[in-house]
């Protein structure tokens, strides 16, 4: 964990423990241009402030999915099966929202 002194913003050693935990919990190994990002996003909140105030571990951790979810999306990698909406077991719908995902249209509704 060399890296917490390159970050932007220079965060805490211990802030970027606790946000590589968070991400850890689900696997994620966090690297690259989206994890620099993140830190450079979560700085600027942190000096929006009037005294600088980091965001919490889970926000930032949930910066660094976003990132990644649209780089997935820009690389056409953001995809479902396409009949995944129709054969989704209720163990599954009942972890999903009510209102749907976008990902789970397949199109023709429009």
């Amino acid at each position: 964990m060399a890296d917490f002194r390159d970050l932007p913003g220079l965060p805490s050693r211990s802030l970027v423990k606790r946000v590589r935990s968070h991400l850890w919990h689900y696997g994620i190994r966090p690297h690259g241009e989206e994890w620099r990002a993140t830190w450079a996003w979560a700085s600027a909140i942190a000096r929006s402030y009037y005294h600088t105030h980091w965001p919490l571990p889970h926000e930032i951790s949930a910066q660094y999915v976003l990132l990644l979810l649209n780089r997935m999306n820009e690389r056409r990698g953001l995809k479902l099966p396409y009949r995944a909406s129709k054969v989704m077991p209720d163990e599954v719908r009942a972890l999903l929202p009510e209102s749907g995902l976008p990902l789970l249209t397949d199109g023709s509704d429009k």
